[in-house]
Order: C-alpha cells, then structure tokens, then sequence
C-alpha cells in the first residue's frame, strides 16, 4: 500500500521532479522529520493491522461498516489492532533503518503524530496526550 512508503522526492540535479520510495514502513506514518545529519526521523501513529488493510481493499464494504451504529471509538480501536501505542523509528538519507523507538504498551506515549530531534533528545508529540515527551538519545 502507498501509505506505507516514505518516498524521496528530487528537487535539484538530474533527477529533479522524481522520486523514489526510500523506506518500507511498518506502519502509518504521520510526520517526517530531518536531524541536523540528514537522517529521518519518522512517527508512526500505529502498526499495520488486518482491519485497514482489508478496509482498504473493499472500499464498497467499508462504507457500509461505517454507517452501522458502532461508536467511533470502536472503529478507531480497530484500525489501530485494539490497543495504543507509539513507534518512531528513525532512517539514514539512504533508506536504512538506523533506530526504532517503540511504546508497545501506550504506557508513557501513545499514537505519536511528531518527532523532531535536537540537541540529543526526541521531542514526541500527540494529538492524543496533553503533553510533550522528551526522551534522551544519548
């Protein structure tokens, strides 16, 4: 599925107005983030689950999921594989996977929707959590 790429878009140089798929996610990235050593930082909202998956296939089927009287929160608990959580994972300008930082659990944060790095610490945010994690790279 294209959601789950991170592609590489050329702005400058022979390949100028290309792209090229840099990464395979394990996940639904929502925010891309570059550290001062070009590498990516990358928040993942949640993991691949069967649910959107097939979701994403019958789209005539979905449709009719959603108008049935199940709360939102439920088909939200769906999508997500039935709990929160978080990932972050982290990539070379090359497309290799050079850290991953996972709260499989949701215990500390959950649902991240950014990451930036600076000066040796990853600030996460969510729009789930009333609050900004700082965690220590170093």
């Amino acid at each position: 599925m294209e959601s789950f790429m991170l592609r590489k878009y050329w702005l400058k140089g022979e390949k100028a107005g290309t792209s090229e798929i840099l990464a395979t996610l394990p996940g639904f990235p929502d925010n891309v983030r570059v550290n001062e050593d070009g590498d990516f930082w990358v928040a993942l909202h949640c993991r691949r689950y069967m649910y959107p998956y097939y979701m994403g296939l019958y789209p005539k089927i979905r449709k009719i999921i959603l108008k049935l009287p199940i709360p939102l929160k439920f088909h939200y608990m769906l999508q997500i594989g039935g709990h929160q959580h978080a990932v972050a994972m982290k990539y070379s300008p090359e497309g290799r996977i050079l850290q991953i930082l996972e709260d499989s659990e949701g215990k500390v944060v959950k649902a991240i929707s950014e990451v930036e790095e600076k000066d040796g610490r990853l600030w996460i945010g969510s729009v789930l959590m009333p609050f900004v994690a700082v965690y220590n790279l170093k």
